[in-house]
């Protein structure tokens, strides 16, 4: 009976949510009013009892003006979302927004959220059931004319990829609580830069695994002067330099005393490389990238240069911040069904191959199995 009531409400009040951009849905204590205008109404028709008149009164005054304030608290509050830090599939993030009262009256009790559109296709796979996804609410109990709050709403993204913003809600219950009121700020009243948030995949423990991949590897020459073992060349000697390093053969031949340089090692560049079978399930492909993305954040974090390839994204082995943002960018745009070609790596990079399925690893140097997302790696040789 009740579902009944509220899809009737829903029902009524469509058109004038449509048209005006507000919805409103009838609080416990909303409900409660409601009744007992409906009650007192009737009972005052019945028996023409003055009294019963003026309480029926006071109970319809009091929803008028319930809206009418609700209604100057929705128009005062002006939201605009702003930019976001790193965003990860499956962990908690807050997401700045500001909340801007240009009116000469007060806001109480604003409550903002963020409807993101359903992004199925992005990535290939849906958000569980492909609804919309919303954030938590930033609330804030008084808002002072001309005033500017910048806030957070919590959220927790389920995928990884581009999320698209459908509107941002600003609801208030104020000053009664009979009604929670809401007012939508389509997507078209918020600048284009800020419309769509970018989730990185999901974050998997590889640390081990990173440092594993280090000792197998080894290291290569650097073409460098440093601390390695093999020579590299003879410069004259300085003040300071260490006599064990004097080259004195050359020295008595030339008459001139020269040092001994090393050439420095670092590690070998490592590309990361993802391949599935055309039959692999959607689910273990997930896994894959996240174990791709976590794989190389540990490894650049250690100081190595790392190259992904991955379906139709090739990006060099490189160091540095710039290259971790760059790989976990190019991984959540990456489309499930595309990562069953297989990526042909040439150079002298290491290859190290994260496979899911059946698929060639003729030019892997090590294999990785993906990581379940609760999971831990298992290393074995190609």
């Amino acid at each position: 009976m009740m579902g009944d009531l509220r899809s009737l409400w829903r029902l009524i009040l469509r058109p004038f949510s449509r048209v005006s951009g507000r919805t409103l849905r009838p609080t416990a204590s909303g409900r409660l009013v409601l009744v007992m205008a409906l009650a007192v109404g009737f009972a005052a028709m019945n028996t023409g009892n003055n009294l019963l008149f003026f309480g029926w009164g006071l109970v319809l005054s009091s929803i008028v003006i319930s809206g009418i304030l609700s209604e100057s608290t929705l128009r005062a509050a002006h939201v605009t979302p702003l930019s976001a830090a790193e965003l990860r599939a499956g962990a908690a993030c807050r997401l700045p927004i500001q909340v801007h009262n240009p009116s000469r009256f007060p806001a109480f009790g604003v409550a903002v959220s963020v409807v993101f559109a359903d992004g199925t296709d992005a990535v290939g796979t849906d958000n569980a059931g492909g609804e919309d996804e919303r954030s938590g609410t930033s609330f804030e109990l008084r808002l002072s004319p001309g005033s500017t709050r910048v806030g957070a709403l919590p959220w927790t993204p389920r995928r990884r990829g581009a999320h698209h913003i459908d509107s941002v809600r600003v609801a208030t219950a104020a000053p009664f609580g009979f009604f929670a009121k809401e007012r939508i700020f389509g997507a078209h009243t918020i600048p284009a830069t800020l419309r769509t948030l970018t989730v990185w995949p999901e974050r998997v423990d590889t640390r081990l695994l990173g440092r594993s991949l280090w000792a197998r590897l080894g290291e290569a020459p650097s073409s460098q002067v440093g601390s390695g073992d093999e020579f590299f060349s003879l410069r004259p000697f300085r003040d300071g330099d260490d006599p064990r390093r004097v080259a004195w053969r050359r020295t008595a031949k030339t008459g001139r005393m020269v040092v001994r340089e090393h050439e420095a090692t670092q590690s070998r560049e490592i590309v990361v490389v993802l391949r599935a079978a055309k039959s692999a399930d959607a689910d273990r492909v997930e896994d894959g990238i996240a174990t791709v993305g976590s794989l190389v954040e540990d490894l650049v974090a250690d100081g190595h240069a790392v190259g992904v390839a991955a379906g139709g994204e090739r990006i060099a082995p490189a160091r540095g911040a710039r290259q971790r943002v760059t790989v976990l960018g190019a991984l959540s745009r990456l489309n499930v069904a595309d990562v069953s070609a297989e990526g042909v790596v040439g150079g002298s990079a290491a290859v190290v191959v994260v496979a899911i399925g059946n698929v060639d690893l003729s030019d892997a140097d090590i294999v990785i199995d993906a990581v379940p997302r609760a999971a831990r790696a298992t290393l074995r040789r190609a």
